[in-house]
């Protein structure tokens, strides 16, 4: 009882030392992970309606994207330009799959796995895969179901070969990718299907459509375009300017920052004294190329383009080259000789009057993998020989080995085009007469090949190329980062930018403005970084000096605006040229209104303005030809009186006094389909709304981009 008292006497001081206990576990417990944590929270690519995208998510998506591209493409690495497209098009994706899938969830929209089945399997194949370059015939160039089908029993299939494996998981992974594109369009045409059987299209509608889309008219105007009319006639205050933008700020909303840079760029070029030390070096290499036994060696070691072993036509050589092929001797030489940014040397290996092309059928068998085959592969590949020069048809032999090898044929081909084959394998080809067979054993096969067919003898030429370009060397690359760095380490920088460039001889842009998700600066390839540094700089008018390949930045930021609404500083000078139009207009009309003129040329004359002829309007004419969009003059060769003045009215670049003077039907036989006409105006409608429901999603629900935080 007494250490209970005790407990109960010492009870506030207990609950402090226990409360101060638990603090400290509490703090060392941020200490260790309270870094991870504001990591985690950090670490935001971009929101979309509350769902938060890692950096990590939006990183693998695009590395999925790009392998995916890449296996369509065949190419082994992506330039900077697709990229950026790439990583785009992964957010605007990734945005659309989380707007409509909530608003799917909502609906009960799903995509059952029997639907993706029959998208995959059934009658009507889903257009993504039928676009798909896997899934297409290369002979018809349409969808092949059969590729399809060989491509997912490829996918379904397990090797013990870990090689064959790799690959096999590398088609499963791009299946999965192309099964969740499928899934998604999917379910995106039934949110958009719902929403654009929203909006009906009825009778009197569909007709007056089809109607007027048949009805053209021959209109004579007259135009007072607006930059004709001083603005000074047309005053607007900042208070109008003020209260235009309060009603319309949702037209200015900014879904990334915007940055305000003055830079310029200073492109590293080779200087005197780099041209002259690969001049130098260029006779080096002409010495060893004329007492050289083999050119292919000195052309590796000096060139930037490897020697071909083959005799070529004329046409494959620059005008240069082939100057001095006509008139050269076998061993010649030429050069060195500057050609734009590169020292050229030339020899004359050999000349020939041969043909240009062989047309050629091929038999290809692979050489076995095991040890001990090879000798039954041979022996298999001289039956097939001796079958051949007895009269078989090349092309039965050949079908029958491969059904799809269209008889074997390879067509046309030049020497350079069998490069691979190797020099002695290309003479055996060419010197062979037409009909003649050709064994020839490669690595990894054994081929017959038949000449079909040749062109006539031509000259050709065995030329050896030294080709020598020219780089900035690292002392002309030094030279420059010297004086860019005196520049942005002189003081008051910030201020004086603009001058201190321009008195070093560099062309500035001042005042450039960007979104901070703008690929690069202009056209400058890897200048993405400069937009990066510049929209996470917290201090305005810092400068800093970026080293891309063979370009060299400097830029100062400007200004940073952040994302939300643009400032009425940014759209003020648009808002106010908007209003002075209006009230040009309506200045102008009142005016032509208060002089009762009753004819075209009187107004044409109190515009000081000319009459014109516009042909064939009607109410659909999008872009009218010498004008642009004009709605009203769509409006007037539709609907106003025939030879009758319709006007003063406000158009987009003008006011507009018009008259048709005729009007017809189109002459084609067409017969009104009320039910045809209704459908290609609901998928009319269903385009608009497509597009323009994804930016009511996002207005509504929200997109948070971060993206130029971190890429």
């Amino acid at each position: 009882m007494a250490t209970l008292q005790k407990i109960r006497d010492k009870g506030v001081f207990l609950i402090i030392v226990v409360g101060f206990a638990l603090l400290a576990f509490i703090l060392g417990d941020l200490v260790t992970s309270g870094s991870t944590f504001m990591g985690k929270v950090r670490d935001r690519a971009f929101v979309v309606n509350g769902e938060v995208i890692s950096t990590q998510q939006y990183a693998d998506k695009i590395t999925q994207f790009e392998e995916f591209q890449k296996m369509v493409s065949g190419q082994s690495s992506l330039d900077e330009n697709i990229s950026s497209q790439i990583r785009e098009a992964v957010f605007q994706q990734v945005v659309r799959e989380c707007l409509v899938g909530d608003q799917a969830k909502k609906l009960g929209l799903v995509v059952s796995k029997a639907e993706m089945n029959d998208l995959v399997h059934g009658e009507f194949i889903s257009p993504i895969l039928q676009q798909l370059p896997f899934f297409v015939d290369p002979e018809t160039g349409f969808f092949s179901r059969a590729a399809l089908v060989e491509f997912l029993n490829v996918v379904n299939t397990a090797s013990p070969n870990p090689q064959q494996q790799a690959l096999v998981d590398q088609y499963k992974t791009l299946w999965l990718f192309i099964e969740d594109m499928v899934k998604t369009q999917r379910l995106e045409e039934k949110y958009m299907f719902l929403l654009s059987n929203a909006v009906a299209v009825n009778d009197v509608e569909a007709k007056a459509h089809f109607d007027l889309s048949r009805q053209n008219a021959d209109i004579v105007y007259a135009v007072k375009n607006y930059f004709t009319v001083v603005d000074s006639l047309a005053l607007v205050t900042d208070k109008e300017v003020k209260e235009f933008y309060d009603q319309h700020k949702e037209m200015y909303r900014l879904d990334a920052p915007l940055v305000k840079l003055t830079y310029f760029m200073k492109e590293i070029v080779p200087s005197d004294e780099d041209y002259a030390e690969v001049e130098e070096e260029s006779r080096v290499a002409y010495d060893q190329l004329m007492e050289a036994a083999n050119p292919a060696v000195v052309v590796a070691d000096y060139s930037d383009t490897p020697y071909r072993d083959v005799f070529m036509g004329e046409q494959m050589f620059t005008p240069s080259q082939l100057d001095f092929l006509r008139t050269a001797a076998v061993n010649d030489m030429y050069g060195p000789a500057r050609e734009e940014d590169a020292y050229q040397v030339y020899k004359l290996i050999d000349k020939a009057v041969a043909p240009d092309s062989v047309r050629l059928s091929l038999i290809a068998i692979p050489n076995t993998s095991m040890v001990g085959q090879d000798t039954l592969v041979t022996h298999f590949v001289d039956s097939l020989y001796n079958v051949l020069r007895k009269g078989k048809p090349f092309a039965e032999v050949a079908n029958s080995l491969n059904p799809s090898s269209n008889g074997g044929e390879i067509g046309w081909a030049r020497e350079v085009d069998l490069i691979s084959l190797g020099a002695e394998s290309i003479r055996s080809i060419f010197s062979a007469s037409v009909g003649e067979l050709v064994k020839l054993s490669v690595p990894g096969q054994q081929l017959i090949i038949k000449v079909e067919e040749k062109t006539r003898p031509v000259k050709k030429y065995k030329l050896a190329v030294v080709n020598m370009p020219v780089v900035p060397s690292e002392k002309t690359s030094n030279n420059v980062d010297n004086q860019l760095n005196q520049l942005v380490s002189a003081d008051n920088v910030g201020a004086n930018f603009t001058e201190l460039a321009s008195e070093g001889g560099y062309m500035v842009m001042p005042n450039m403005t960007f979104s901070a998700n703008d690929f690069g600066l202009a056209q400058i390839p890897n200048s993405r970084q400069v937009i990066t540094w510049a929209a996470r700089e917290n201090k305005m008018g810092s400068v800093k000096k970026f080293d891309l390949t063979n370009v060299r930045i400097v830029a100062r930021v400007d200004q940073v605006i952040p994302a939300g609404f643009s400032p009425l500083s940014e759209v003020s000078d648009a808002i106010r040229m908007q209003l002075v139009n209006e009230k040009k207009a309506q200045q102008v009309i009142e005016d032509l209104e208060s002089q009762g003129l009753t004819s075209l040329d009187a107004y044409a004359a109190a515009m000081n303005s000319a009459t014109d002829t516009v042909r064939f309007v009607n109410f659909t004419t999008r872009n009218i030809t010498g004008i642009g969009v004009e709605p009203v003059l769509n409006g007037i060769s539709a609907f106003a009186p025939g030879n009758v003045i319709t006007g003063p009215v406000k158009g987009n670049m003008g006011v507009y006094v018009a008259s048709v003077v005729s009007r017809v039907q189109d002459q084609e036989e067409v017969t009104y389909d009320a039910r045809e006409q209704k459908n290609n105006m609901m998928s009319n409608n269903a385009y608009r709304m497509q597009m323009q429901s994804i930016e009511v999603l996002k207005n509504t629900l929200g997109v948070e981009d971060n993206r130029y935080k971190f890429f």
